[in-house]
C-alpha cells in the first residue's frame, strides 16, 4: 500500500488499488472462462461423446458453466459496487457471445439461443452466489464478534 501511494499520491492511492482490483477480476473471469471452456472440451474428448447434436450440448453446458464461475470471480474481486462489476462483465460477454456467433454463422439456431441468451442468466447466477457467500461471511464474522 505504501509503494502505491508513493506513486499514485495519499489521496489516489485507494482509487488505484480499487482500479487494478477491478482488472484482476476481470482478467481472472477471462483466464476461468477460457481454461473451464477447454476443460470441458477436452473432457468431451475423453469421454469420447459423438459429434453432433449431443457434442454441442455438451460444449454449451461447458459454457454456462464457465460463465457462472467468470462472473462470481468478479464480484467477490469488486470493491465497491459488485452487481455493475458483474453487469458491466455480462455486457462484455455478451458482446463477444454475438460476435463469436456471428463470424461463425453454421452453428444450430438452439445452441446459439444458448450461448448468447444464458449470458444474463450466467451473469446473476455468479452475482447471487457472490452475494451469499459475501453475506454468510459477513453473517459468521458477526456471531464471532458478539461471543466475546
Amino acid at each position: 500500500m505504501r509503494a502505491v501511494a508513493l506513486i499514485a499520491g495519499e489521496g489516489d492511492a485507494l482509487l488505484l488499488l480499487s482500479v487494478l482490483r477491478s482488472l484482476l477480476g476481470f482478467a481472472l473471469a477471462c483466464v476461468a472462462l477460457v481454461a473451464v471452456n477447454l476443460a470441458g472440451g477436452w473432457l468431451g474428448d475423453v469421454l469420447r461423446l459423438p459429434q453432433g447434436t449431443v457434442h454441442l450440448a455438451w460444449d454449451l453446458g461447458w459454457v454456462w458453466i464457465a460463465g457462472v464461475l467468470a462472473a462470481w470471480l468478479v464480484a467477490p474481486l469488486a470493491p465497491r459496487a459488485l452487481r455493475m462489476h458483474v453487469s458491466v462483465w455480462a455486457v462484455l460477454l455478451l458482446g463477444v457471445a454475438i460476435a463469436a456467433t456471428w463470424q461463425v454463422g453454421d452453428w444450430p439456431r438452439w445452441f446459439v439461443a444458448g450461448i448468447v441468451l444464458g449470458v444474463p442468466l450466467q451473469a446473476w447466477l455468479g452475482a447471487w452466489l457472490a452475494l451469499r457467500r459475501r453475506r454468510s461471511g459477513q453473517v459468521r464474522r458477526r456471531s464471532r464478534g458478539s461471543t466475546r
